[in-house]
C-alpha cells in the first residue's frame, strides 16, 4: 500500500509539473500586466518580453485562461502610444490578440470583459461590422454592470450607431440608462466618450426620458472639453 501512495504522489507531480512550469513563466508577464492597467509607461521591450513569456506559458498549459491573459497584454500594449511600437508591431499583436479571444472563449465563454476586447479588437482591425455588435452584446450580458467596461462599451456602441437595427437600438437604450443611473457619483465616462456633436446627439437619444439627462449630458460634455 505504502508503494501505491508513492506512485500515485510521483504521478500527481508529474501532472502537475506543467502547470507549476507555466505558471512560473506566465508570473514575468505579471507586472508588465499590472503597469498597462495602471496606465504607467512600458517599454516595448518589456511588452514584448511579457508577450513571449505567456506564450511560453501556453506552450506549456495551453488552457483557454491563459489565451485571455495574453490577450490583455497583446491589447494592452498594442492600444498604448507609449509603448512605441510600430503601425506593424501593433497589427500583428492585434491579430494574435484575436486568435487568442476565439481560443480562450471558446473554452470559457463566461469572461465579459474578454468579449468586450475581443469586440474593440475586431473593430481595430476591420472598422465596424454586425459582427463587433454581436460580440458587444456578449460583453453586455456576461458583464454588463461592470464599470470598467462601460467606457470602451459606450465609444463601441457610438461607432456602430449606423449599423444597428431598431431592435438594437432599444436594447442598448436600457444598458445605456443603466449605466447612467449606476454612475451617478461620477458621470464624466459621458464626456470623455463624446468627440463630436453626433456622439452628444445619439446620447441624448438615448437618455431623452431621463429626467434631467439630457441637460446633465450637455454640462458634461462642455465641462470635460474645459478641462
Amino acid at each position: 500500500m505504502r508503494g501505491l501512495a508513492v506512485i500515485g504522489g510521483l504521478i500527481a507531480i508529474v501532472q502537475a509539473g506543467p502547470v507549476a512550469r507555466a505558471a512560473w513563466q506566465a508570473q514575468y508577464a505579471d507586472g508588465v500586466v499590472y503597469r498597462l492597467r495602471s496606465g504607467l509607461k512600458i517599454e516595448k521591450s518589456e511588452a514584448v518580453a511579457g508577450i513571449d513569456a505567456l506564450g511560453r506559458a501556453i506552450a506549456i498549459d495551453p488552457v483557454p485562461t491563459r489565451h485571455i491573459a495574453r490577450s490583455e497584454l497583446l491589447t494592452g500594449a498594442a492600444m498604448t502610444p507609449s509603448v512605441g511600437a510600430d503601425a506593424a508591431t501593433r497589427t500583428d499583436w492585434q491579430r494574435l490578440s484575436r486568435a487568442d479571444l476565439v481560443t480562450g472563449l471558446g473554452g470559457a465563454p463566461a469572461h465579459g470583459v474578454a468579449w468586450l476586447r475581443l469586440a474593440i479588437v475586431q473593430f481595430q482591425l476591420e472598422g465596424p461590422s454586425r459582427l463587433v455588435i454581436a460580440m458587444l452584446f456578449a460583453s453586455i450580458e456576461m458583464a454588463g454592470r461592470s464599470p470598467q467596461t462601460w467606457p470602451s462599451r459606450l465609444r463601441l456602441i457610438l461607432d456602430c450607431w449606423e449599423l444597428l437595427s431598431e431592435g438594437q437600438k432599444t436594447r442598448l437604450r436600457s444598458h445605456v440608462v443603466t449605466v447612467w443611473r449606476q454612475s451617478s457619483g461620477d458621470r464624466r465616462l459621458f464626456g470623455y466618450v463624446t468627440r463630436s456633436a453626433a456622439d452628444h446627439a445619439i446620447l441624448t437619444w438615448f437618455l431623452r426620458d431621463v429626467p434631467g439627462a439630457p441637460q446633465e449630458l450637455a454640462a458634461i460634455i462642455e465641462k470635460v472639453r474645459k478641462e
